[in-house]
C-alpha cells in the first residue's frame, strides 16, 4: 500500500476533483467510504456531485472558521493506493483501513486530543489499474489547535504497513519492484513494457554466466544495446552499466541502468555470484569497452557449454535426455545446500531467488512466443530477491548456482522436449517451496501466497502437458556416527503426485517436497 501526501489550502477545489471526472475519466461512483461522524451522518454512501463537494468541503473547514485559526496549507490529503494484482477490496475493508489509518496519524481523537474533521473517498481505480482511496482532512482541531505535520510522511509510511499486515496485502516495506512510470503505464496494455523484458533479460544473462565478460557477450548476443560507466575516465575499472533495446529507424534507444531495472541487478549485486580473477576482469573490461563502442565482441568463443548439449540443425543448440538429466541432478545438489539456509539468511535467499527467476527467464525465452506463465514464474520469484533493506554483497554460497539449466536454455535452438522440461520443472517446484517455506516462517505471508498461486494458476499451465518422469535422485547424505539408521527412504514424488489434494511427506534424502497443488495442477 503506497501512501501519497499533499497540502494545499483549497478544500472546494479538491474535493470537485475528487468527484468529478478525473484527467481521463477515470473516476465512477464517487462517494465517501469513511470520515468524521457528522459528516457521515449527512452523506453516508450516497453518490456525490458538485454541490455536495461543495458541503463536505465546508465542513471540513468548519473548526478552521469557528476558531478563526490562520494556517497555511491547512488541508492535508492523503492517497492510499493498492497495487493493481491485489485483491479486490470492498468499501467496508476501505473504511476499516481508513479508520485506523487516521487513528495511526493522531487525526481522530484516538490519542486523547481534540479530532480534526476529515472524509476518505473512494471513486474507482487509476489509469494503471490501482484500486484506492482519497483522505482529505482539515489540520485544525475541533479546539482551535493545529494538527502538527512533523514526520508525517514516514509515519504514513509505518501506518500503511501495518494495514498491508493487518489486511494480508503485499508488504511493500519487505519485498518490492521497480515500477513503471507513467509514461510506461499508459503505453499499449497488450504488450509488455520494455522494462520488464530487459529485467529478465538481464537476470537470466546474468545467471546463466559464468565470468563478467560472458555477461557482456549474452547481453550483445541478444541484440541489446549495452553500455557501461567507467571509473575516472579510464578503460579499466567499470562501476555500473545501462542496457536497452534496439530502437525503430529515426529513434533514440530507451536506457535502463542496471539498478533501475531491479536491485539485485546492480553490477556489484551481481558481481557476486562470478569468478574474480585479474584474468576474468581484464577479459570483461574489454568486452565493456567494445561494447560501449559499439565494436565487435572482443572474446568470440561461445559461452562455457556443459557436456551434453549438440549443436542442432538450425545452428542452435538443443538438450537431449541424459543432459537433461545430469542438469537435474545438478539443480538438485543446489538444492540440498538450499536446505541447509536459515530464513533468517537474507543474502543467501535473495541469492537463490535470483537464480531461480534466471532459469524461469530463460526457459520463457526458450519456449514463449509473448510473455507467459514462465515469464510471470520469473517476475514473482524475482520479488524475492528485492527485500528491503538488503543489499547483494555477499558472494554466493558455493553450489548454489544454476548457470548450468540457465545456460542450455537460453542457447536453446528450438523449445527443450517434454522430458527435459518435465525434468527440470520437478527440481524448479521443489526450489520454490523452499523459498515458500523460508517466507511462511519469516510471516510472510503475502509473498508466500504469491508463490503458491504461481505455481497454481500458472505453472500448472505449462506442466499440465508433460509427461511423468521418474526424478533422478541423489545419493542419501552421509550420517554422522551414532544418528539414527534404517530409516525407510521414499520416492521424491513425481510431477503427477505433487498436484494430488493431500500434501506430499518430505523424502528422506533431502528434506523436501513439492508444492500443495490442486487437481488441475502440473502433471495432469
Amino acid at each position: 500500500m503506497i501512501p501519497n501526501i499533499t497540502k494545499g489550502s483549497r478544500t472546494v477545489g479538491l474535493m470537485k476533483y475528487l468527484v468529478g471526472p478525473g484527467m481521463r475519466n477515470e473516476h465512477t461512483d464517487p462517494h465517501l467510504v469513511a470520515g468524521s461522524p457528522v459528516i457521515m451522518s449527512w452523506f453516508d454512501d450516497a453518490q456525490l456531485n458538485d454541490q455536495s463537494a461543495v458541503l463536505v468541503a465546508s465542513e471540513i473547514d468548519l473548526n478552521k472558521r469557528i476558531n478563526d485559526v490562520e494556517m497555511d496549507s491547512h488541508v492535508w490529503h492523503c492517497s492510499l493506493s493498492l497495487r493493481a494484482d491485489e485483491r479486490p477490496v470492498s468499501d467496508r475493508e476501505w473504511a476499516d483501513m481508513a479508520e485506523k489509518f487516521m487513528d495511526d496519524m493522531g487525526f481522530t481523537g484516538s490519542d486523547g486530543k481534540a479530532p480534526c474533521q476529515w472524509v476518505a473517498v473512494h471513486h474507482g481505480t487509476s489509469v494503471a489499474g490501482n484500486d484506492h482511496i482519497h483522505i482529505v482532512a482539515s489540520r485544525v482541531r475541533e479546539d482551535g489547535t493545529k494538527w502538527s505535520d512533523w514526520s508525517d510522511f514516514p509515519k504514513a509510511q509505518s501506518a500503511a504497513r501495518n494495514l498491508e499486515k493487518q489486511f494480508g496485502f503485499m508488504e511493500l516495506g519487505q519485498h518490492s519492484e521497480r515500477g513503471l512510470k507513467p509514461a510506461e503505464q499508459l503505453a499499449d496494455p497488450r504488450k509488455e513494457p520494455a522494462r520488464h523484458r530487459l529485467e529478465r533479460t538481464v537476470r537470466s544473462s546474468a545467471v546463466a554466466s559464468k565470468t563478467e565478460g560472458e555477461f557482456v557477450r549474452r547481453l550483445r548476443r541478444q541484440e541489446l544495446l549495452v553500455s557501461a560507466r567507467f571509473a575516472d575516465g579510464g578503460r579499466s575499472v567499470v562501476t555500473g552499466y545501462s542496457v536497452a533495446e534496439r530502437p525503430p529507424k529515426g529513434m533514440d534507444p530507451v536506457w535502463f541502468g542496471g539498478g533501475k531495472l531491479a536491485k539485485d541487478l546492480t553490477l556489484p549485486a551481481l558481481r557476486t555470484a562470478w569468478t574474480d580473477t585479474p584474468e576474468a576482469s581484464q577479459e570483461a573490461a574489454e568486452e565493456w569497452w567494445a561494447a560501449k563502442r559499439q565494436q565487435r565482441i572482443v572474446h568470440k568463443q561461445a559461452p562455457d557449454m556443459t557436456r551434453g548439449v549438440r549443436a542442432s540443425m538450425v545452428g542452435g543448440f538443443a538438450v537431449d535426455e541424459v543432459a537433461a538429466r545430469r542438469l537435474a541432478l545438478d539443480m538438485a545438489k543446489a538444492r540440498r545446500v538450499m536446505s541447509s539456509v536459515a530464513p533468517g539468511d537474507y543474502q543467501t535467499w535473495a541469492h537463490v531467488a535470483r537464480e531461480a527467476s534466471g532459469v524461469f527467464g530463460a526457459w520463457s525465452k526458450a519456449t514463449e512466443a509473448e510473455p507467459g506463465p514462465l515469464a510471470h514464474a520469473s517476475r514473482v520469484l524475482a520479488r524475492s530477491a528485492h527485500r528491503s533493506g538488503v543489499t547483494i554483497s555477499e558472494p554466493v554460497k558455493p553450489g548454489l548456482r544454476m548457470a548450468g539449466t540457465t545456460s542450455f536454455l537460453l542457447a536453446a535452438a528450438t523449445a527443450p522436449s517434454p522430458v527435459a522440461q518435465t525434468l527440470i520443472m520437478q527440481q524448479m517446484l521443489r526450489t520454490i517451496r523452499l523459498l515458500h517455506d523460508m517466507q511462511a516462517s519469516n510471516k510472510e505471508l503475502r509473498e508466500a501466497t504469491l508463490l503458491t498461486e504461481t505455481v497454481r494458476e500458472q505453472l500448472s499451465i505449462v506442466g499440465a502437458p508433460l509427461p511423468d518422469v521418474p526424478e533422478p535422485r541423489l545419493p542419501a547424505p552421509e550420517t554422522t556416527p551414532g544418528a539414527a539408521v534404517g530409516v525407510q527412504r521414499k520416492t521424491v514424488p513425481s510431477l503427477t503426485e505433487a498436484r494430488a489434494p493431500q500434501r506430499v511427506q518430505r523424502p528422506s534424502e533431502d528434506h523436501e517436497t513439492a508444492l500443495h497443488m490442486p487437481d488441475q495442477g502440473i502433471g495432469r
